[in-house]
């Protein structure tokens, strides 16, 4: 005990703070700085949850169901996209559809952005996703289907030590070209040719998840040839993106009125205020123009991309400028676009044939019954037609497929059943342990029940 000064007799001590030190909130997970934070390759948030999963030394699959999903708190993470009552697993192939939302603007981007932030205490992951566009692009040809990747930019990221990611422009579904390395993206394993899902349930950044094969450039072939014209477009589209991703640190966010100002000046500009002649223009039906014009329906961003081309502006201007030039339409330039044809006049339907009816009164009572499927592409009849039509004997024939489905699934099951029981009684009558591996073993040699008992005695002790 240290001494301090006397007064009056009485000694005087230094006085100790028994005050608690105030910590920080901790995380629960690392709290990682996403790649190419503040500029236009910003990573995805599917990239992010699997460099987090990797540096955690977990699975993405055990990471998600472990972590986020209860979270989350929605059972359909854990089934893996599994329809309710059946068994699924987290990532499985059920899973590709909503692995794929996750950096888009719906729903469950917001689920993952809010559990990962309070996960990771950031709160800067809503810009690794397209929530800020929310209401102003439709979920229609937004999003990859699979993850689509630069081969060279893995090669120089590795050769400098960089962090493998995936930035979230790769996963426009208009973006097919890297303009840095002027390739194609590719997206599929140069080793295996199979297509990679945006998570899978055990994968390391940078590599396979099917072969383990390295995604870089080394070893393979290159793509196909790159002409002036797609180059010029990627580039365009390449561009227009990351000024749009780079915008969202000091622009506000667009609003679905914006975008109604802005299409109605185009519609002003382009055809004197015609929407009817706007659409025949764009090779849109007017129905879906007239919806974009009052808001009632939101503006794909592949069709806002070859408007705002042909018209010579922007993207960014389109979005956030309140005035702007519209140079004259070039129609033939929007025309040559995939999927954007002109469209033909729409012809008088053709009278339908109601003789039809007696093809389906005996595909009601053919055996065995067929689905309505096939008994639509044996008419040359659209399926839906029939439906229309024929309600009542369509829906007749659908559940007779359907119960005589359900039956000789059941008939099947109860065979196989019968089967496991007779092998399992064989081995206890020569006095082996019926293990599921012994059991396996027979059922993939096929037809256990109709080998002599002799072979069979013989492979089981070889077996043991």
């Amino acid at each position: 005990m240290v001494k301090g000064a006397q007064y009056d007799g009485l000694t005087i001590y230094e006085s100790w703070n028994v005050d608690l030190p105030v910590f920080s909130p901790r995380s629960r997970l690392h709290s990682l700085q996403p790649q190419g934070n503040g500029t236009a390759l910003i990573e995805c948030l599917t990239s992010y949850v699997s460099r987090l999963a990797a540096s955690h030394c977990v699975s993405q699959a055990a990471l998600l169901s472990s972590t986020i999903a209860p979270l989350i708190a929605k059972k359909y993470w854990l089934q893996g996209g599994a329809r309710q009552g059946r068994r699924g697993n987290a990532l499985s192939k059920s899973f590709t559809i909503h692995a794929r939302a996750i950096n888009g603007i719906g729903v469950i981007a917001s689920d993952w952005v809010r559990a990962l932030q309070r996960l990771t205490l950031r709160n800067d992951l809503a810009q690794l996703t397209m929530l800020e566009w929310e209401s102003v692009f439709s979920h229609r040809n937004l999003l990859r289907a699979a993850r689509a990747w630069c081969p060279d930019c893995y090669d120089n990221w590795a050769s400098t030590e960089q962090p493998i990611y995936e930035p979230l422009l790769w996963a426009f579904r208009e973006v097919e070209v890297c303009v840095f390395h002027q390739r194609r993206l590719r997206a599929s394993c140069p080793n295996c040719n199979r297509a990679l899902q945006w998570l899978s349930r055990s994968a390391t950044p940078g590599f396979c998840e099917k072969c383990d094969a390295w995604l870089g450039t080394r070893g393979h072939t290159e793509d196909k040839f790159l002409t002036t014209k797609e180059l010029q477009w990627q580039g365009w589209v390449v561009a227009n993106l990351q000024e749009l991703i780079t915008a969202r640190d000091y622009l506000p966010r667009p609003t679905t009125h914006r975008i109604k100002e802005a299409l109605t000046l185009c519609v002003d500009s382009v055809t004197e205020g015609v929407m009817n002649r706007f659409s025949v223009l764009i090779g849109k039906p007017k129905n879906t123009v007239w919806g974009w014009l009052q808001g009632n329906s939101l503006i794909p961003l592949n069709d806002l991309l070859r408007l705002c081309y042909c018209i010579n502006l922007r993207l960014i201007d389109f979005l956030y400028t309140d005035r702007f030039l519209v140079l004259p339409f070039d129609h033939t330039s929007y025309s040559k676009f995939i999927g954007n044809e002109p469209r033909q006049c729409r012809q008088s339907p053709k009278p339908f044939d109601y003789a039809i009816e007696h093809s389906l009164r005996a595909a009601l009572s053919a055996h065995p019954p067929k689905p309505m499927t096939e008994v639509a592409i044996e008419l040359r009849a659209h399926k839906r037609i029939l439906y229309k039509h024929f309600p009542a004997l369509c829906k007749q024939i659908s559940l007779r497929h359907k119960n005589y489905r359900i039956n000789k699934e059941q008939i099947i099951r109860e065979s196989k059943s019968q089967t496991l029981i007779e092998i399992r009684k064989r081995l206890l009558r020569h006095g082996l342990y019926p293990s599921r591996r012994r059991i396996n073993t027979l059922v993939r040699s096929g037809d256990a029940h109709r080998r002599n008992e002799k072979p069979l005695l013989r492979g089981e002790e070889m077996a043991a």
